[in-house]
Formats: structure tokens, C-alpha cells, sequence
């Protein structure tokens, strides 16, 4: 199996949410399900109590929605509804560095959604955002659960990897225009871990990392 990345599937103040995380999901046969835990920074107003403040709520809010269309879109292997959430000229830069324009990011994701099967499972987690502007730079874990053809049979693959999303705001709302940064690459087919770089075997034990999967760049099975 060759490796079909997604790149999900774009100067600005980052606000982190450390161990926080938003989760959005969709399963085949299930709605989607949008977690409402927000963490907030609490500030002192004079007079007043504590209170709340989160100048990046709405936009976050936003994300949410639009995430969780995304993840629709993969359940159902909707290529156009996919491409909708995604601008023109969106682009992406992969695990190694080089660029990936739009007909590159398009056709790889039309060919994931063709050669993936169900059950599919897709959850994306918003881990911190940077606002720019009209754009929203967001920090995101994302996985896809999904019956593919491994070793010439279908098997359940589950991937999962962090990258950083930039989204602009446009007259239809907010769309992807560039993804980067893809670090923390995780492979399972049948639920055994697989180590990077070597065929798929089914009779191999799993695989232990002996280090962080961000630095060592996990490929997928072949």
C-alpha cells in the first residue's frame, strides 16, 4: 500500500491549550459527535469577579463545524464535499519538506477516498490556534479508521498524525489552504502497531518505537 497522506486531511499570538483537546467525530452509521469541553483563561476585571475571556472562541467555534464536515465527507468518500472545504490554491508541504500544490492534493485525496472501505472513522482535535488576520493557524491530531487493502487483502488501517492547518475566511465561509508540519506519524493495520519503512507482514510482531514517532517520521505499510 502506497502511502496516501491527506494533509487534513493551513506573525500570530498562539494560544495553546496544552493538554486540551477538541475532539470532533464521525462514524460510518453514527452522527457526528462535537465534544463542547472548552478550557478558557480565566482574567480579573476590576470590581468585578472573575470571570472568562477567549478571544479565539468563535473562530474555534467555526473550526469545529467545518472539521466536522470534513470528517463527514471522509465517511461518506465524498470527494466534491471534500474539495469544498478547501480553497483553490490550496497547498501542502508532506513529512520531508517538499510542496504539494493543489492538483497533487487533490488527486491524492480523491484516490484515498476511492481505495478506503467501511467502517470509517475520522476524528480531528483541535490542539491550539494562532489568529492572523483573516486567517486561523490551527494545531491539529487527527485519525481515520478505515477497511484498505493491505497485502492484497482489506484490512482495518488506523492512522493518526499532528500537523498545523491554515484556514481563511472566505465569502463561503472558512476554507483550507495550506497544511504543514506533519509530525507524530502513528500506522496500525489490524490493530498492530507497524514499523516505518518495511512491508506489511502479518505474522510480524508489533512494532516498538525507540523513539518518538515525530522524529523518526513513521511510514505507512506497504
Amino acid at each position: 500500500m502506497k502511502r496516501i497522506g491527506l494533509f487534513l486531511v493551513g506573525a500570530a499570538a498562539l494560544i495553546g491549550f496544552g493538554g486540551y483537546r477538541r475532539a470532533i467525530v464521525v462514524a460510518a452509521g453514527a452522527p457526528a459527535a462535537v465534544a463542547s469541553e472548552v478550557r478558557q483563561t480565566k482574567v480579573e476585571a476590576r470590581g468585578t469577579k472573575s470571570g472568562v475571556h477567549d478571544e479565539s472562541k468563535p473562530v474555534r467555534k467555526e473550526l469545529d463545524r467545518q472539521y466536522a464536515r470534513l470528517a463527514e465527507a471522509i465517511r461518506n468518500k465524498d470527494f466534491h464535499a471534500f474539495q469544498a472545504l478547501h480553497t483553490a490554491d490550496f497547498t501542502g508541504i508532506d513529512a520531508q519538506g517538499r510542496k504539494q500544490f493543489p492538483q497533487q492534493m487533490a488527486d491524492r485525496a480523491r484516490l484515498f477516498l476511492q481505495r478506503i472501505r467501511p467502517p470509517i472513522r475520522a476524528s480531528f482535535a483541535i490542539e491550539a490556534i494562532a489568529l492572523d488576520g483573516g486567517d486561523a493557524r490551527a494545531t491539529v491530531r487527527q485519525s481515520i479508521s478505515r477497511m484498505q487493502k493491505v497485502a492484497g487483502e482489506f484490512r482495518k488501517v488506523e492512522t493518526s498524525s499532528t500537523q498545523d492547518e491554515t484556514w481563511t475566511k472566505t465569502p463561503e465561509g472558512w476554507k483550507l489552504k495550506l497544511a504543514e508540519g506533519e509530525r507524530d506519524l502513528e500506522w496500525h493495520v489490524d490493530d498492530k502497531r507497524i514499523e516505518p519503512g518495511k512491508p506489511y507482514d502479518p505474522a510480524a510482531p508489533p512494532y516498538v518505537p525507540t523513539e518518538p514517532a515525530g522524529q523518526g517520521g513513521e511510514k505507512p505499510p506497504n
